[in-house]
């Protein structure tokens, strides 16, 4: 087996004998809310480690771009995510094996849409993972110590600011078509902003989940882990982007 693979099936290895220790109730089968803060991080930690091992196996695999991302089967990708992701967000956690279904099948599908960025250079997708990491725990181990520099109220900003990213990427696929070609200025300042708006998205997420433990009734990890997951993959992704301009 392939070292890298080898490495991300420990790692899921590790999070799922961890979820099964702490996470679930077997009579009957559900969430339960002891050690809920580790419970969110256990299901992050696993999202990671199937999303890489996808793309290491694709890799492992010699699986060509061009296979994967060629004209209506790019859009389809993307759609199927957003209609995962939609369906794991409305679905309620009683749906235990479904949603965990659902969950493993959106992971895998963010690991083939990330897969470009593996193939494009390893080293810089590498190092640019452990940045990740080592932001997203500052800002987590930030928010643990001192709650009360983010305040609840934030989230209208944030949900403004993220509509007017979504639209400002949509003028940047535009002018893409239109001049066939990238503005990298403008690229490259797009994903500073990013950047900024999903470590703040970090922080709210982050202290959420303390809240969330205080007044836990009916836990769902996959829903609230996601959050964190989608907030460090745009992070990543947009990292990613700046340092390989």
């Amino acid at each position: 087996m392939n070292s890298d693979i080898l490495k991300y099936v420990l790692l899921i290895a590790f999070s799922v004998l961890g979820i099964i220790r702490n996470s679930i109730s077997l009579n009957p089968l559900r969430f339960q809310c002891d050690n809920f803060i580790l419970n969110n991080y256990l299901y992050v930690i696993l999202s990671w480690g199937i999303m890489l091992t996808t793309v290491a196996s694709l890799k492992h695999n010699n699986v060509e771009l061009h296979t994967l991302f060629t004209g209506p089967f790019t859009i389809l990708l993307s759609l199927s995510s957003i209609a995962l992701l939609m369906g794991l967000l409305f679905m309620p956690p009683t749906f235990f094996f479904t949603k965990h279904i659902l969950y493993i099948f959106q992971i895998i599908l963010m690991g083939v849409l990330i897969y470009p960025l593996y193939v494009n250079n390893i080293d810089l997708f590498r190092q640019v993972g452990l940045s990740t990491l080592m932001l997203v725990s500052t800002l987590s181990l930030l928010i643990y110590l001192f709650p009360n520099i983010m305040k609840d109220s934030i989230y209208t900003y944030l949900f403004i600011g993220l509509i007017g990213l979504t639209i400002a990427r949509l003028v940047e696929i535009f002018m893409v078509y239109k001049n066939k070609k990238i503005d990298s200025r403008y690229n490259r300042t797009l994903s500073y902003i990013s950047v900024f708006l999903f470590s703040l998205f970090i922080m709210y997420d982050t202290k959420r989940l303390f809240s969330d433990a205080q007044n836990c009734i009916n836990p769902d990890y996959i829903n609230n882990s996601l959050n964190l997951f989608l907030d460090s993959v745009n992070i990543f992704t947009n990292m990613y982007n700046i340092s390989d301009n």
